[in-house]
């Protein structure tokens, strides 16, 4: 039990204390009582039974409120007494998702700085491969994480990235510069591809097909599928095509393993990256 004097410095002072109807917190009336932190709580119970406030603890968080607030007269519901979340769920959310492609990342990026280029190209090209794929990851992520919202409402996001992991969202900036630090996201345009008109010719349908697939390219057997053709008539396209410079023809394979197939590049986008075993490299955007 507190002296005497102490009690009766609480009541006098307690008078003088505007308390607001939403309550204070334990630390928030100690202060305003002029008490040290470890008196707060007997302050609040000991002024409770005099009747001068009222004091609510519920969820392990003590509240202080006017004497007026009674059971029945207004008296906050748990919820609102309880403690609150201090962390973006979105946020959350966005952290925790992350985190395993940072790690990830940084993983490569360790590797890369440890193996010499000269000595090992195509584990130097297949690590810059990995770390595009890994940005690419985060690249989703964030648009998965905009859910509709405007550029200038969704640059949380990109600060959140940088705020967890300013090391490596450098790298990530390098392939996909919306996500640096002046970068703005934008909302992604939803997809309005028309099919091709029924007349189209079958040589105007590989070239469309082709230029649809960008960098990456397409192979044969896609255009096949998409066409419904036989593989005679598309390689003959194909060829033609070639022979006027408007598709690459190369033989390769997109991934280390498995059997080389042939693939049609459109020559916007350059000759494309293929190693001396036939592996087709990503592009880095």
């Amino acid at each position: 039990m507190a002296p005497k004097r102490e009690t009766v410095r609480w009541v006098k002072r307690v008078a003088e204390i505007a308390i607001p109807n939403e309550g204070m917190t334990l630390n928030a009336f100690g202060s305003a009582l002029w008490c040290s932190p470890d008196q707060a709580k007997e302050a609040a119970r000991y002024l409770h039974r005099k009747r001068l406030v009222f004091v609510s603890e519920q969820a392990g968080q003590v509240r202080v409120f006017p004497a007026t607030m009674r059971r029945g007269r207004g008296r906050p519901s748990r919820a609102s007494v309880g403690i609150r979340p201090t962390l973006d769920p979105r946020l959350a959310r966005l952290i925790t998702e992350a985190a395993p492609i940072f790690y990830a990342l940084a993983l490569l990026l360790r590797e890369r700085a440890e193996i010499d280029w000269r000595d090992q190209p195509e584990r130097a090209v297949e690590i810059e491969d990995a770390i595009s794929v890994e940005a690419e990851k985060i690249m989703a992520l964030c648009r998965r994480s905009m859910d509709g919202r405007k550029g200038s409402e969704s640059n949380w996001i990109r600060d959140a990235l940088w705020l967890f992991q300013p090391d490596i969202m450098p790298v990530v900036a390098q392939h996909h510069p919306s996500l640096a630090r002046d970068g703005v996201l934008a909302p992604v345009a939803p997809n309005q591809a028309k099919r091709l008109p029924a007349n189209t010719s079958d040589t105007n349908r590989v070239l469309s097909y082709v230029a649809k697939a960008g960098r990456p390219g397409i192979t044969v057997s896609d255009i096949m599928n998409k066409m419904r053709g036989n593989r005679a008539a598309v390689d003959g396209i194909a060829r033609k095509l070639e022979s006027v410079g408007q598709v690459i023809i190369v033989e390769c394979r997109s991934a280390s393993r498995g059997r080389v197939g042939t693939r049609l590049f459109d020559p916007a986008h350059g000759e494309p990256n293929v190693l001396p075993d036939g592996r087709l490299v990503a592009p880095i955007e």
